[in-house]
């Protein structure tokens, strides 16, 4: 092989790394460009329940808040009982939470409703999803609190709420109101939130009987 020939051959060597070198850097800046652009619309629901006695009654909240830095559209959200089958009615997690005693005991609350699926939570603001109020009444304090506290020391296994939501830019995240996850876990849609819920939480029902032996 002669010197021009070696020559050319080299040259061509650096014209095919170089190209490669482009392209990686042009991969790079992209996948940097989208982390940011991500990071500039990233949503992140915080799901928390509220309980007050105010005036000696009783107040019980579920309230959905974006603490991100972008819209939230809220695609789908799944609430699973203990020993229940899962459901997407937030009364029915109010009559599991102050058990049929309380209920039994001091009527039915005051209910305040709002709709969570297809919602659109705009950064710093959050929907309060159900309330539910008693007013006062002799033992109602105690009682509420009694059921409250069966809750914080694991009487009683509390129902959990998971909440699908997806940015504007089609990055979606699954928020649950128990300490499964310290930040929403990434998922691809939302599509099969009862089969995302099942890997995140197995869902193991307990038998009634064993449900009234916690009660």
């Amino acid at each position: 092989m002669g010197k021009g020939n070696k020559a050319e051959m080299l040259i061509a060597i650096c014209a095919v790394i170089s190209s490669i070198a482009a392209v990686f850097i042009a991969w790079d800046q992209a996948r940097v460009m989208r982390s940011q652009e991500k990071a500039d619309v990233w949503p992140i629901l915080q799901l928390q329940h509220n309980t007050s006695t105010p005036a000696g009654g009783a107040l019980y909240e579920f309230d959905v808040q974006n603490a991100g830095v972008g819209p939230a559209l809220i695609e789908d959200y799944l609430i699973r009982i203990p020993g229940r089958e899962d459901t997407r009615s937030f009364d029915e997690m109010v009559r599991y939470f102050i058990t049929d005693s309380l209920e039994e005991t001091y009527g039915l609350p005051a209910y305040s409703n709002q709709a969570l699926r297809g919602r659109v939570i705009r950064q710093g603001d959050s929907v309060r999803t159900i309330g539910a109020e008693w007013l006062g009444a002799e033992g109602l304090e105690r009682d509420f609190l009694s059921a409250v506290q069966s809750f914080l020391d694991g009487t009683r296994q509390p129902a959990e709420v998971f909440v699908c939501y997806c940015s504007i830019l089609d990055d979606c995240w699954v928020s649950t109101s128990a300490g499964h996850a310290l930040r929403p876990i990434e998922v691809n849609s939302c599509e099969a939130l009862p089969d995302i819920v099942d890997q995140i939480v197995p869902h193991t029902p307990i038998s009634p009987s064993t449900e009234e032996s916690q009660s």
